[in-house]
């Protein structure tokens, strides 16, 4: 009986517990210019604007095959030839066995300094933070509220994290080779998911996923290494991404043996295997129409994942396409 009652004790009982989520990308991989296709100086030889426009699509398959695609709206201003600010929030949309979900997601706000650049080279330091507007209680569209047939849905269907996240990066560049370094720390845990399997009745599709019940997630460091190819107006970077899950991520179960004088019958374990090495294979491409304009398109794959991955941010792959205005 308290196991399924264990959703509204979450609820009802630890508001003070708040969470976050996570190819497992968590959000620094591809913060301000990190990750993105540099066709200036010798990578490719044009010249880059100083502001931009994107919107871009995204498609993905994650855990358990949920599909879950993105519309990425993002902006570039270059407050001066070395300074500028980024800012990219996106709408998400997740489907799979389970069902579907869709919402905001995190909005994602970078500034960057080009302590270097010239030419040939270029030193850029990133700073930024991962807001948590996107939702972290999802549930299938059908149902409306709590009550006796309530189905929380796992990570793989949430728009957003839940964790205010501080994004700390430094990319440098000379000639067609990019390397990147990067930190995502969590400042403030608030995921409020309550996927757990009890839930389900037992459900055979559901007992596949990660429980996630009030999930915090641990800090990701990262490394990229790219290299870019100048074809005409178009321009390819293949590269190698390394993400590495600094510690372990905890959620919350219900307690096998609750101590008797305790009100609260759940108690928060560790995730076994949550920590640990992602390293992707990425491509990333622009053809340049005019000056302003250009398509784009970027790819990723894992090679190697981690064992446990609670964060729903496990991706087979993703294919991304996009219309990018320089101005």
């Amino acid at each position: 009986m308290i196991r399924k009652l264990l959703p509204f004790l979450l609820t009802a009982a630890i508001p003070q517990f708040i969470s976050a989520q996570g190819c497992s990308d968590a959000g620094v991989c591809t913060a301000g210019p990190i990750g993105q296709l540099t066709t200036s100086g010798d990578s490719t030889g044009a010249k880059e604007p100083r502001h931009f426009a994107r919107l871009q699509y995204s498609y993905a398959v994650g855990e358990q095959g949920v599909v879950i695609m993105q519309v990425v709206p993002e902006i570039g201003i270059g407050i001066s030839e070395r300074f500028g600010l980024q800012l990219k929030v996106p709408y998400v949309s997740a489907s799979g066995n389970l069902g579907e979900h869709s919402g905001i997601g995190d909005m994602i706000f970078t500034s960057s300094y080009a302590f270097v650049k010239e030419r040939d080279r270029n030193l850029t330091a990133i700073v930024g933070l991962r807001v948590p507007t996107g939702e972290t209680s999802p549930q299938p569209l059908e149902q409306t509220s709590f009550g006796p047939d309530f189905k929380p849905l796992p990570m793989p269907y949430q728009p957003g994290l839940g964790t205010l996240d501080l994004l700390l990066g430094v990319q440098y560049r000379y000639k067609r080779w990019t390397t990147a370094l990067a930190y995502q720390h969590v400042l403030d845990q608030g995921n409020e998911n309550l996927f757990y399997h009890e839930a389900w009745d037992g459900d055979a599709d559901a007992l596949k996923y990660f429980e996630s019940a009030y999930l915090e997630r641990a800090n990701d460091a990262v490394a990229r290494l790219q290299y870019a190819l100048p074809i005409g107006k178009f321009s390819i970077q293949p590269g190698l991404l390394a993400i590495y899950h600094l510690g372990l991520d905890s959620r919350l179960e219900v307690d096998a043996t609750p101590d008797p004088w305790e009100m609260e019958p759940f108690v928060r374990r560790d995730v076994k295997g949550s920590d640990g090495l992602t390293l992707n294979l990425t491509a990333d491409a622009r053809y340049r129409l005019n000056d302003a304009w250009a398509l784009e398109a970027s790819f990723g794959s894992p090679v190697i994942v981690r064992e446990a991955r609670p964060d729903g941010l496990t991706r087979a792959m993703v294919i991304n396409l996009g219309v990018r205005l320089g101005f």
